[in-house]
């Protein structure tokens, strides 16, 4: 009764307690749509596979065509869940091995730093002591044949301990390296976008800050494009989630493909995406990013749902501007914005750009 008054499903007074197809269609696509916010952590790649057959599931349940598939789409999601829960499980018990690890490396270190030395200097002192004894032999030769004896017994120990060290130490030099290796690689993909793989938000914001640092210390041009996929919300809308996330990854390949190996492109938000064009002022870009911008409109996204073709058409579009001087990367990017906005305004699939401003073109030449 609880999760049947969350959902919005009712039942009327003296109905029969077996829902209409379409009455348990919602249901459970309302209860699937709890699942996918209440799931538990896992990899992020197993996340967005999980995600991404949730949302296909839904997109099935919604069709009325598919009612005759209802068992089959319920079963799909069970088995789904199922699997998640197996990754999720194993994605805990890694996070806990790798805490375990950089516990028993810190320990390894103290360990290290004081020497782990508890057996050499009790030997040590019992080197001493025999030393002390020494002055109590008056035959020079004994004395003499003893002190060589001990100082190699000495010698000895010292070497042992400082191979033991060694040793050691250098285990100890593995496991960080392979440590650092885990950390670089789980920064990396902290840096990329995990639905289109193009660089992240968090890689973006650190990749302009770079790159305007060094457009100012070479004295080069740096253009900075903003660009939208075109009525996304009415995509999502129209063709579910899963498919609007097909339309994403299907653009960041286009802006990839469109721009040169040297461009960064990155995911800047749900719809929206960012390029920095190091070495190449605005004017330059301007002729390819209209050509690119004709390209995706003229394309479209083919995928089949449950057996049945279907194509989404999409535009995107695009506002440029370049690195100017007194520009903070916050100025930059809000102008590469405010173009993006001047290009909504005239339409789907337009390119805005804005350039110095006549203000400060003014004072410069003055």
């Amino acid at each position: 009764m609880e999760i049947r008054a969350q959902t919005g499903i009712r039942l009327p007074d003296g109905a029969d307690p077996a829902p209409p197809a379409d009455a348990l269609a919602t249901f459970v696509d309302r209860l699937l749509s709890f699942l996918v916010d209440m799931a538990p952590r896992a990899e992020r790649a197993d996340v967005d596979r999980f995600r991404i057959h949730i949302e296909s599931c839904r997109g099935a349940l919604k069709n009325p065509d598919r009612r005759g598939d209802l068992p089959r789409i319920i079963d799909s999601c069970i088995t789904a869940c199922e699997t998640h829960f197996r990754l999720s499980e194993r994605y805990y018990e890694l996070r806990e091995q790798e805490f375990s690890e950089i516990i028993a490396i810190l320990r390894e270190a103290a360990r290290i730093a004081v020497g782990d030395s508890s057996d050499f200097h009790t030997r040590m002192v019992e080197a001493t002591e025999r030393f002390s004894r020494l002055g109590e032999l008056e035959d020079l030769r004994e004395l003499k044949h003893r002190l060589s004896a001990e100082v190699h017994v000495l010698r000895r120990t010292v070497d042992e301990k400082l191979q033991r060290d060694q040793r050691a130490y250098i285990q100890l030099i593995r496991r960080v390296d392979s440590l650092q290796a885990r950390l670089a690689q789980i920064e990396e993909e902290v840096s990329l976008d995990p639905l289109t793989r193009v660089g992240s938000r968090r890689g973006f914001d650190r990749t302009v800050a770079r790159m305007a640092e060094q457009a100012r210390q070479q004295q080069v041009a740096l253009s900075v494009a903003m660009f939208e996929v075109d009525d996304f919300a009415l995509i999502v809308e129209t063709h579910g989630r899963t498919v609007a996330d097909r339309v994403l990854l299907c653009a960041a390949q286009w802006l990839t493909r469109g721009l040169r190996q040297s461009d960064y492109v990155a995911r800047y938000a749900d719809q929206f995406f960012a390029a920095l064009l190091p070495a190449t002022p605005a004017a330059q870009v301007e002729m390819r990013l209209r050509q690119l911008l004709a390209e995706i409109a003229r394309s479209a996204y083919e995928y089949e749902l449950l057996g049945r073709r279907e194509r989404v058409r999409f535009t995107i579009s695009c506002g440029l501007t370049e690195l100017q001087d007194g520009d903070t990367v916050d100025t930059l990017v809000a102008r590469a914005d405010d173009a993006l906005a001047d290009a909504r305004r005239r339409g789907p699939g337009r390119l805005g750009v804005r350039k110095r401003s006549a203000l400060k073109a003014l004072l410069s030449w003055a």
